[in-house]
């Protein structure tokens, strides 16, 4: 039974490529510094503004609560209680410090309005993990801090940095590590727990991997689709226009550069949340109707409108489409090296239209991997050699495009990266194989899709038999 006594509220010119250039275990690193630059100018107001929120939306009648609430949590944020999840608080300073962490994953907000209806959602994600810790703990499940780093490690390898350097780009946001790791713990509780009691209603027998297989085989060439997603449970009626509002914001945001991984695992109440969303490569037929019509109309990197299905509003992303036991160029492996011009800031408009005169002039003679030092001379260039063998497919969309019908020894068009100018050349190109997948993983996968859709049920039950208060 939900109890929520404040009823309807909730808590470039001459051919050069001017882009900015990225391969994806560059991507994520970038991105994470300009977003964190910008997130962490525009802190100081808006925790302001939360603070004078939770201020208004905690009544004065938390009697019962008045001495814990009178206390000072770190940094000055007062201690009141925003919510009662079956008698256990969630406190403002734990509102706080989520709500950080989220306005860095999405690249802030632009409004007071906007701002409060993040906390609403904000909170509803921490009652959903409080259940899920209240239940794990009825089964002797107990995540500790080391628990809790390891996977604080992983999450830092995702951004390639060390635990210590993500560590101290928290703090720059003002958020504090153990806010952090206790924000994991719920997660893997959940997992542990989904897994020890639904796992074995959720087993594979052989004979359905052999048909899925078959189904598989059946539907070559057909079109499959790399998605992404972020699924937001409408648990009452009443509610569906704040989680609909809240979903159109996330696609604004999603849209104007927001890291979808970083997104998904703050908001989505999928069970695909901890993979960042990640629904792995999937068929029209294997997506619910009103979903596979939407993607069937999407570009690569798209980011869907929410749409409404089932107990719930989604949002898609398309990470990439292919056909089924199609050899697919984007497969391909390519060994990589590159020429870094010498352009820095510093150099001017003039300066830069000569380098690239100069490499238009010479292009044409360049076609050998192995002269790469000396096309490296004749250009000026500040540095040149070998980046290594990466797939096309995990190159940044724009580099892709310029590679993929790239003759080997050939180099591309200047390409304008963060750190200066860049030539790069394809020196080697393996084909790439069709791969027909085995039992084991065709087994490991419909486990996994059994196993999501049987943890969205059991939360749902949570969330419907839990007395929660928000104050």
């Amino acid at each position: 039974m939900v109890d929520d006594r404040r009823a309807g509220a909730d808590p470039g010119a001459n051919g050069t490529v001017l882009m900015t250039f990225s391969v994806r275990f560059l991507q994520n690193r970038l991105r994470l510094t300009r977003a964190g630059r910008a997130v962490i100018a525009r802190l100081p107001v808006l925790v302001l503004s939360l603070v004078g929120l939770l201020l208004v939306t905690c009544p004065s009648r938390a009697q019962s609560q008045a001495d814990q609430s009178a206390q000072n949590a770190p940094g000055g944020i007062p201690q009141r209680i925003v919510a009662l999840v079956n008698d256990e608080p969630i406190s403002a300073y734990d509102v706080v410090q989520r709500l950080r962490l989220t306005l860095a994953s999405i690249g802030g907000v632009k409004d007071e309005k906007q701002f409060a209806r993040l906390q609403q959602q904000v909170i509803r994600n921490m009652v959903d993990d409080l259940l899920k810790l209240q239940e794990a703990k009825k089964f002797d499940i107990e995540i500790t801090d080391r628990d809790a780093e390891e996977a604080f490690r992983r999450q830092a390898a995702n951004f390639h940095l060390k635990p210590e350097e993500f560590e101290a780009y928290l703090a720059r946001l003002g958020i504090e590590k153990q806010a952090y790791l206790n924000q994991m713990k719920p997660e893997i509780a959940w997992q542990q727990l989904v897994e020890g009691r639904l796992g074995p209603f959720a087993a594979v027998s052989r004979e359905e991997a052999e048909a899925e297989l078959a189904r598989i085989k059946a539907s070559a060439g057909e079109p499959q689709y790399h998605l992404s997603e972020i699924y937001l449970i409408v648990d009452n009626p009443a509610r569906e226009d704040q989680v609909r509002d809240t979903a159109r914001r996330l696609v604004v945001q999603l849209r104007q550069g927001a890291d979808f991984a970083a997104v998904a695992r703050q908001f989505s109440q999928s069970a695909s949340a901890a993979a960042g969303g990640d629904m792995g490569w999937v068929t029209a037929e294997q997506l619910p109707p009103v979903l596979a019509k939407v993607v069937a109309k999407m570009d690569v990197g798209a980011v869907s409108d929410p749409i409404r299905h089932g107990g719930g509003i989604t949002i898609l992303k398309l990470n990439d489409r292919r056909r089924m036991l199609e050899p697919d160029p984007l497969d391909a492996e390519v060994e990589l090296s590159q020429i870094v011009l010498p352009v820095d800031k510093n150099t001017t408009e003039k300066q830069l239209v000569a380098i690239v005169d100069r490499v238009e002039t010479l292009a044409p003679k360049m076609n050998d991997c192995a002269k790469i030092p000396e096309y490296a001379a004749e250009l000026g260039a500040r540095e040149h050699g070998s980046i290594g063998k990466v797939r096309l497919r995990d190159l940044s969309p724009e580099l892709r495009k310029l590679l993929v019908d790239l003759p080997v020894g050939h180099p591309t068009k200047p390409v304008r990266s963060e750190d200066g100018m860049r030539l790069f050349f394809v020196c080697a190109r393996k084909k790439p194989e069709v791969h027909i997948p085995t039992l084991d993983e065709i087994i490991a996968r419909l486990e996994d899709q059994k196993l999501a859709m049987m943890a969205r049920r059991y939360l749902r039950d949570l969330r419907r038999n839990a007395i929660i208060d928000y104050r």
